[in-house]
């Protein structure tokens, strides 16, 4: 139960950042379009961002926590202070290197270099100045986010989830109150992107306050230092790298495929990806993330213990299965009339619309393997295991590059093809994963019956959504979208999907409900 109100907690602000997430994303869509400003812009945004998923959902937390934890169990919280100060310090000698490097070479390189051929509007040139432009005011939002993730690690061990939890609303409405800015006036395309790249790495250093103050006011601060000999600092940093590449597999296919699509496709078509990927990312944070982030500090204590370890490993994957498949069905069934309502206006067009609705069904058929295969990944990790999942995602990682030549250039599938080759690469590495877990003897026995039983609610899930969106007339304004198209058919899923759950005694569901029940007496016990 304590693994449930993690997660809970985490997923109540991850569903009020997704929503500002859509707000924003729609904003910037009606206000730039699919362009070569916004390409510039996703490109700009795409290395900073990739640090953010890398050291906020994975590999920094995959190293420091395990490290973290057994170092407060073992010697106390000095010894866990002094970790946290090396870690910190070397983190900040490093990137501030890293950015003062970027920003050189954003001054030396020539801007044809990163510019593209064919916009139809502006030169290989224009566009490779704007890129370095905002690279120079967007790069050094990897100093404030790496940091952020450290201490969040840090307070995850410590049990404390919702404070850093918030930190990607707080991110959201910087960016919306950029877009708001830049929205005033006359400006141009390229002032409205200088406008919100400021405005983001303003709030990257705000962002970083709501890590600092908990862990201060648990005495848990300490000012970031250069390493010493035996603080264990040196062993986090050597378990971090596999742990990169491992955890954030399709985070490397989506860089690949933003930077592929625009040589391949063209200018401003990284935009669609980049889009289906946030409308993805809305179920996926709120169902895998949260769990993977709560149940992570639970494998770390539980190394020692096998069969414990399994079992949560067991009820997470159960847990993620359970929320994610019914998500990924629903958002590929709404995908083009949430597209059609929240993005088409302004400079975004109706067959930009369909392009992004095929790229985002494609992408989202893979949200249960991404949600089970960073499970897997984690518990692996949790276990001193690094190198499996390294190694399976460097695989995977050329694998996809292959699929998107095939599916883009030879069978002519355009900007989907990218994210249908990154779906079929997040099944394999799922599967690949699971069958190392189970070599190492982490099974769940009741995994299977569980998942068939998901699995049957599922299809008639999508039975009845099929039915319902036969019976409803065809959508036309944006009020009969959004009844018609998304309102009617996501309750009339859910019902259907609870109702099969509930008949066929999902243990998921059971457990969710007597968590519940328990929290509503809690509630009323405490009151009188």
């Amino acid at each position: 139960m304590t693994l449930l109100r993690a997660a809970t907690s985490i997923s109540a602000l991850t569903l009020v950042s997704r929503i500002l997430g859509l707000v924003r994303d729609a904003t910037m869509a009606w206000l730039v379009g699919v362009n070569w400003v916004s390409g510039a812009f996703v490109l700009a945004w795409m290395i900073p961002n990739l640090f953010r998923r890398l050291f906020g959902e994975g590999a920094l937390a995959a190293a420091f926590i395990p490290a973290f934890t057994q170092a407060r169990a073992r010697d106390g919280d000095d010894a866990a202070r002094r970790l946290l100060a090396g870690v910190t310090g070397a983190l900040t000698v490093t990137l501030v290197g890293l950015v003062v490097l970027v920003i050189v070479l954003s001054f030396t390189m020539p801007r044809e270099i990163i510019g593209l051929q064919g916009a139809t509007d502006v030169s290989a040139a224009e566009q490779g100045a704007l890129i370095w432009e905002l690279t120079r005011l967007l790069f050094p939002y990897v100093l404030p986010i790496c940091l952020l993730a450290t201490y969040a690690g840090a307070l995850n061990a410590l049990g404390v989830f919702a404070p850093t939890a918030a930190a990607p609303v707080l991110l959201n409405l910087f960016w919306i109150g950029g877009l708001l800015y830049a929205a005033q006036g006359d400006r141009t395309l390229p002032q409205i992107a200088h406008a919100v790249a400021t405005s983001l790495l303003t709030g990257g250093f705000v962002q970083l306050s709501l890590a600092l103050v908990p862990l201060w006011r648990r005495g848990m601060l300490p000012a970031p230092r250069w390493p010493r000999r035996g603080d264990g600092t040196r062993e986090v940093f050597l378990k971090m790298a596999p742990a990169a590449i491992g955890l954030s597999i399709v985070q490397f296919n989506l860089l690949l495929d933003q930077a592929l699509a625009e040589v391949l496709v063209g200018p401003g078509s990284d935009y669609h990806i980049y889009l289906a990927n946030r409308l993805v990312l809305f179920p996926h944070a709120l169902v895998a993330i949260p769990l993977a982030t709560a149940v992570f500090p639970s494998l770390a204590k539980l190394v020692g213990d096998r069969v414990r370890l399994a079992r949560v490993l067991g009820r997470s994957v159960r847990y993620t299965l359970f929320l994610s498949l019914p998500a990924a069905i629903g958002m590929a069934l709404v995908a083009g009339p949430l597209i059609d309502l929240v993005f088409v206006g302004g400079r975004y067009m109706d067959d930009d619309a369909v392009t992004t609705g095929w790229t985002t069904i494609a992408l989202v058929s893979g949200l249960p393997a991404l949600g089970v295969g960073q499970l897997y990944a984690r518990a692996l990790f949790a276990i001193g295991d690094t190198k499996t999942p390294s190694r399976v995602a460097v695989a995977f990682v050329a694998l996809n590059v292959v699929a998107n030549l095939v599916l883009v250039l030879g069978l002519g599938l355009g900007v989907p093809g990218f994210t249908m080759a990154t779906t079929a690469c997040s099944i394999g590495n799922a599967l690949v994963l699971r069958r190392a877990v189970r070599q190492r003897g982490f099974v769940d026995d009741h995994a299977s019956h569980s998942i068939v039983r998901s699995l049957i609610a599922c299809a008639s899930m999508a039975a009845a959504l099929a039915a319902t969106n036969a019976s409803l007339p065809v959508a036309e304004s944006k009020f009969e979208i959004a009844a018609f198209g998304i309102l009617v058919p996501v309750f009339v899923g859910i019902v259907s999907f609870l109702i099969v759950a509930a008949l066929l005694r999902v243990p998921e569901l059971e457990e969710f409900r007597a968590w519940l029940a328990a929290r509503r007496h809690s509630t009323r016990t405490n009151s009188m």
